[in-house]
């Protein structure tokens, strides 16, 4: 199954707002199939190595939020994002709560 042009271009516009701070160079979308032969879509993101340590909390949301604006335009395939960040690129260090 083929991807609408509309999806794509509503994916990679919700995958820029999150992600260009980041480095976002390009973002690809394909049909496909998860493990269990569901139709999904897999969306992968590639960048540039930048000072800005990744937020992986801006990564995490994003998937509810593409999630949200798929369902919002009637398309239930599920997203599953690849983030490909170059070796170097730099987490931003996570928060640990007091026990």
């Amino acid at each position: 199954m083929a991807v609408d042009d509309k999806i794509v271009n509503l994916i990679r516009e919700t995958v820029q707002e999150s992600m260009q701070a980041f480095g976002l160079r390009d973002v690809s979308v394909r049909a496909g199939e998860d493990h269990d032969g569901e139709p999904v879509l897999f969306i992968e993101a590639e960048y540039d190595l930048t000072d800005a340590p990744i937020d992986t909390t801006v990564t995490a949301a994003l998937t509810t939020k593409l999630r949200d604006k798929l369902w919002a335009d009637k398309e239930t395939r599920f997203p599953h994002i690849r983030h490909k960040f170059p070796e170097a690129q730099k987490v931003k260090p996570r928060r640990r709560a007091n026990a």
